[in-house]
């Protein structure tokens, strides 16, 4: 019992933490949500140029329409399409993996938007409106939606699906979501404390969902270092990605291999 769920424990500690954390002291964070929001925009035009157009990437249905649509595909070449038994396996792995990227999204975003109503915290648009902490709980109104951030949300619960099927991509894609989440900052669009609970709540749902997964015994399985590892043939995919880019890549500095024989 203790090794299964070793390896969710902390992670999931810490993101309660953190949103309990956040609760009770959001009134006195409020005024470091003030400070880093006016630091942020007080900064070169050209900077919220590149925020806007990379704070898009936490749109949802970025996520959502195309792990949807592949893991439809996938189903359907595994059933219909592939006559070994191998092939077919490949593609009823990927597919199970392409669901559970969407249901990581679509749960954690689910869970979001119902805080969002029933906290209503107003957006940085209307700060001097409604004060600095500006609730008005049990609200549709979405500039009443501000806590916590759906596009960090969303952007984070891709990277860590993402990262839990290829772990050798996890430094990169959280690096990848943090500025996504902070761009959502300097769009004008959320406080530091919205991303922050965005962030921790993809963590929770992301890690309960693999468990579930595993449990039917869908891309995962119980076992492994961190007490899960990726069912055959998904373990076989990370060591593909590496071997297609190690040939594929010239490393700096190194020439590029020369053509022997007819152009």
């Amino acid at each position: 019992m203790h090794s299964r769920f070793s390896a969710d424990l902390p992670l999931a500690r810490y993101s309660v933490w953190c949103l309990l954390l956040l609760l009770p002291g959001h009134v006195f964070l409020s005024y470091l949500d003030r400070a880093v929001y006016d630091l942020i925009q007080g900064a070169e035009p050209h900077v919220f140029l590149f925020f806007r157009a990379v704070t898009e990437l936490g749109d949802s249905k970025w996520t959502l329409v195309p792990t949807g649509i592949l893991g439809l595909l996938l189903v359907l070449a595994g059933r219909y399409g592939f006559s070994g038994h191998r092939p077919a396996a490949v593609s009823n792995w990927l597919a199970s993996a392409s669901f559970f990227v969407f249901c990581s999204v679509a749960l954690s975003g689910i869970v979001v938007n119902v805080i969002k109503v029933v906290v209503g915290r107003a957006r940085p648009k209307l700060i001097d409106q409604n004060g600095l902490t500006g609730f008005e709980p049990f609200t549709f109104d979405g500039a009443l939606h501000s806590f916590p951030s759906g596009h960090t949300n969303t952007i984070f619960a891709l990277a860590l699906a993402v990262s839990l099927l290829v772990p050798q991509w996890r430094g990169g894609l959280l690096a990848m979501a943090s500025v996504v989440g902070f761009s959502r900052i300097a769009v004008g669009a959320h406080f530091l404390t919205d991303v922050i609970a965005g962030a921790a709540l993809a963590v929770p749902t992301t890690v309960w969902l693999r468990r579930r997964f595993a449990d039917n015994g869908l891309v995962f399985t119980k076992g492994g270092m961190d007490g899960y590892a990726l069912l055959w043939p998904g373990r076989l995919i990370p060591i593909a990605v590496a071997r297609f880019v190690r040939k594929r890549v010239v490393p700096i500095g190194e020439p590029a291999p020369r053509r022997i024989g007819p152009a």
